[in-house]
């Protein structure tokens, strides 16, 4: 598995599932939901080429979800989460880790406006509760293919000695 596998099982995925933490709704305890999946040309062929890009080992990956969610104040608090994307039927999945990061510029959020969205953004792309997420990965685990492939910087691996198990040899690009 490559890099380029990897973008596959994600623009493939149905949706993301996004852990946060939150210190008062969850006590800070980890919550999952789905985001709409923008990197799925099938579902938003009109950002294909911009709702995720590759730089060596890490990806940028954007979403919308509302301004006013629950979501949005924990990612403000900690935005250091892990996304997961699978491809159950198959046995490949992604599950990556990284910071995510509020999009303020009007132009971006403009230029990934749907018309569909108006359903959940009644006043269109300048809508307050219009909120793009971008996210940009520091480490992935992934599988496909029977075995287990890591990209990017482990997180603090538990015990040192192990780091030569996350290592992976046919990770290149």
């Amino acid at each position: 598995m490559n890099i380029r596998d990897v973008v596959k099982i994600i623009q493939s995925s149905e949706c993301a599932q996004i852990a946060t933490f939150g210190k008062e709704e969850t006590e800070g305890f980890p919550e999952i939901r789905a985001l709409l999946n923008l990197a799925n040309p099938k579902k938003y062929p009109k950002l294909k080429d911009k709702a995720i890009s590759v730089d060596g080992e890490t990806l940028t990956i954007y979403f919308t979800t509302n301004t006013s969610s629950r979501k949005v104040r924990q990612l403000r608090e900690n935005n250091k989460v892990c996304l997961y994307f699978v491809l159950p039927k198959k046995f490949k999945g992604v599950s990556a880790i990284g910071t995510i990061e509020e999009v303020t510029d009007q132009k971006v959020k403009e230029d990934f406006w749907q018309t569909g969205w108006f359903i959940y953004y009644h006043k269109g792309p300048t809508d307050p509760d219009y909120t793009i997420l971008k996210f940009t990965t520091k480490f992935m685990h992934c599988w496909g293919g029977g075995k287990i492939h890591n990209f990017g910087q482990p997180v603090n691996p538990v015990n040192p000695e192990n780091t030569a198990n996350l290592e992976n040899t046919d990770n290149k690009a």
